[in-house]
């Protein structure tokens, strides 16, 4: 019976998983989805002496968690929402789980099962009405450091005008790409290596804060290489290879912090991660 319950889900997930990756693959804002349910099987993988000591007993409750992610699933295909039940996995997970292993030996499972939220896409409407506010940051941010470094700004809006052109900060300006991606880490960074929610939580913020302060020295740059070499050189390929090193570059700090943080915890070792059997 279980194994007939298993194949119906696996049935009614193939199709949800099968239009993820497509847009996994398409939009670049979720590229990094392709990473998220591999991390979550590693991080079970490492707890699998967890697994093998845990009590096999039946939490019937589980069965209601089961449930309410099915209902999750039916309202996504209802609204036409891969969001709603792209989250209805992490649910229904959470559900199984808990029905095999009850509250106490899914605990260690709980984290895995949390994180494939992220395999969720945001809607377009919702990408929409973040992207604006990070493109008015970025732009505000960028006048003011490129005044303060003698290069003569104005903002009005979104574009910048300096002495011999005027620079617009497009959507594709955003930062939001890395910003999702760095959220995504920082949570996973968080976990194996701080052992409490205050310091996992602090792990989070440096990585939301790097994310923006990245976009904010690329387009500042930009406006730099603009400035000096003219526009053909802040455009094109150059431009794109210039971003990415912003953002490589911007990962040194952040993971300085977090082995600042990791060394500063009293016992050392990562809370998660456990030695092998």
């Amino acid at each position: 019976m279980i194994h007939v319950a298993l194949a119906a889900l696996v049935l009614l997930y193939t199709p949800v998983l099968y239009e993820l990756v497509g847009v996994w693959w398409r939009v670049s804002y979720f590229n990094y989805g392709f990473l998220i349910p591999a991390f979550s099987a590693w991080l079970v993988w490492e707890s699998r002496a967890e697994l093998a000591r845990a009590a096999r007993t039946r939490w019937r409750p589980g069965l209601g968690v089961i449930a309410a992610g099915l209902a999750l699933l039916a309202a996504g295909v209802g609204a036409e929402s891969l969001m709603l039940r792209a989250l209805s996995i992490p649910v229904v997970v959470t559900g199984i789980g808990l029905f095999a292993l009850g509250p106490v030996g899914f605990r260690a499972f709980a984290f895995p099962a949390a994180f494939l939220v992220f395999m969720a896409p945001l809607p377009d409407r919702a990408i929409t009405a973040v992207s604006l506010p990070l493109q008015q940051l970025a732009a505000t941010s960028a006048t003011v450091a490129l005044n303060a470094i003698g290069i003569p700004s104005i903002q009005s809006g979104l574009f910048i005008t300096l002495p011999a052109v005027v620079l617009h900060v497009e959507e594709s300006c955003n930062g939001l790409r890395f910003l999702l991606a760095m959220l995504v880490v920082g949570v996973a960074f968080g976990w194996l290596t701080q052992r409490t929610p205050g310091r996992r939580a602090a792990v989070v913020a440096v990585a939301i804060v790097a994310a923006i302060t990245a976009n904010i020295i690329r387009v500042t740059g930009t406006g730099v290489v603009a400035h000096y070499l003219g526009r053909e050189a802040a455009t094109g390929v150059a431009h794109l290879a210039y971003g990415k090193v912003v953002y490589l570059v911007m990962m040194v700090p952040f993971v300085a912090t977090v082995l600042l943080l990791r060394r500063a915890t009293p016992s050392g070792a990562p809370a998660r991660i456990r030695s092998r059997p």
